[in-house]
């Protein structure tokens, strides 16, 4: 019950058990394709401008740095969390000239907050981050990708932790480029990353000269038209197990998923408050929640519900570590699952408080 990786299917861990097979191998060459074409589905998105490549979700986020972005640019980070940071912490390593935005703990990058600066100042692009899981919150991406736009901006958005999870279409809407992971909503294990780009993106970047190899995702793409090209190894058992993580997501249903986020994200946010914890978003999100105990417990409450209940929950990031919690709620879990979870914590907390 962290927020990420999850629990897989049976279907999930079957394939990753069976024997190894070969990456340019026809049956593989099928796998991948497949999986390709169900992760441009499941972000709304150009099959011809979606990229699925072995990698983390940091993968997405650094290849897109590298391929998109030039020395010099200017580039507006929306920050309210650990992962809008490190987008910024990236991109100045390429010569970059990143200016992040904080907004206060627990609160949503603010639209009008981010005209006020684009108003100021000329950027090429805002980076947001969709929901962010060292404290929950989760932006008003289309909103905030609108105004951007207005200003010339081109529109980063990193959708790790909610691809799958919360409502997201790449297409006609005001994005650029954005990235995913396979291991959060989807329910397959880590190492695939899912990467959507704009046909104005492309354009842009046509004379940029490569800073990387396994970065470059113009690359990327001619493997994408045949994956019998070679340009490095994939994580073969992965990638097979994310076509079927996929299959499974479609066969529940898109909407129905994301409505069981929702309604997860309303139950987590609801039973916390009323406990007297302080979720650190003011607002529920779909796929995590984090949780302020107001006291330096976070580790004991953690290692209680391992010890005790045999689920694995996460402690916080950043500065208040030591009194956050973190619980995912993910790809396959259940209402149920969250609700023993939720009700284990507070086993946990009153334990550790006595």
């Amino acid at each position: 019950m962290i927020p990420g990786p999850t629990n897989l299917s049976d279907q999930v861990l079957r394939v990753m058990s069976e024997p190894m097979i070969g990456h340019t191998s026809q049956q593989f060459y099928e796998d991948y394709k497949e999986a390709q074409l169900l992760s441009a589905k499941l972000m709304e998105a150009d099959e011809n401008r979606t990229v699925l490549v072995s990698g983390s979700g940091t993968f997405g986020m650094e290849a897109g740095i590298s391929t998109f972005l030039k020395e010099g640019d200017r580039v507006l980070s929306l920050v309210n969390g650990y992962f809008g940071d490190r987008f910024a912490k990236i991109a100045e390593i390429y010569g970059i000239r990143v200016k992040t935005i904080r907004f206060p703990d627990g609160e949503p990058a603010d639209a009008d907050t981010l005209k006020r600066e684009l108003e100021k100042e000329k950027y090429d692009a805002v980076s947001i981050t969709h929901i962010d899981t060292s404290t929950g919150v989760m932006n008003d991406i289309v909103s905030l990708g609108n105004v951007a736009k207005q200003y010339g901006a081109y529109v980063f958005v990193d959708i790790v932790s909610s691809l799958g999870g919360a409502e997201f279409k790449f297409e006609n809407s005001p994005f650029d480029y954005a990235f995913s992971a396979s291991q959060k909503c989807i329910a397959a294990p880590p190492g695939a990353s899912i990467i959507a780009i704009s046909e104005d993106l492309l354009k842009r970047s046509a004379e940029f000269k490569p800073r990387s190899y396994y970065f470059n995702l113009k690359l990327w793409l001619d493997v994408m038209k045949d994956p019998k090209v070679y340009l490095s190894t994939p994580t073969i058992p992965v990638i097979r197990a994310l076509k079927i993580a996929l299959k499974e997501l479609f066969e529940e249903g898109l909407s129905e998923r994301i409505k069981r986020h929702e309604e997860m994200g309303r139950l987590a946010f609801e039973y916390a408050i009323s406990r007297g914890w302080k979720p650190i978003s003011r607002k529920p999100s779909n796929t995590v929640i984090a949780i302020d105990l107001l006291k330096p417990i976070a580790a004991a409450v953690k290692e209680y519900m391992l010890k005790h209940k045999n689920i694995l929950i996460a402690t916080g990031l950043g500065p208040n570590a030591n009194s956050v919690i973190r619980i995912g709620y993910m790809g396959n879990t259940t209402k149920e699952l969250l609700l023993n979870t939720l009700k284990g914590v507070e086993e946990a907390v009153s334990a550790v408080n006595n």
